[in-house]
């Protein structure tokens, strides 16, 4: 079974885990690390529109409105 856990890595290696986690016997886990942000950055909308300004979607996954709207037309059609 696989799960999914958010935890935090301490400058000294030790893991501290975010939530209980149940196990009957000693599990393998892998250990992804994640880049944490500054604190004033944290919930910060002017940070996240800098983000999508610093790393825009490539030309081929633009959409304009106008093809927005006819596919959420079409969807709504579909209903029908």
């Amino acid at each position: 079974m696989l799960q999914t856990i958010e935890a935090i890595l301490e400058p000294s290696g030790k893991v501290r885990l975010l939530e209980p986690v149940h196990v009957s016997r000693p599990s393998r886990v892998l250990v992804t690390i994640l880049e944490t942000p500054t604190a004033p950055e944290r919930g910060s909308a002017a940070a996240l529109l800098q983000r999508l300004r610093d790393n825009p979607l490539p030309p081929e996954c633009r959409r304009s409105a106008e093809e927005i709207d006819a596919q959420i037309e079409q969807e709504r059609n579909a209903w029908e």
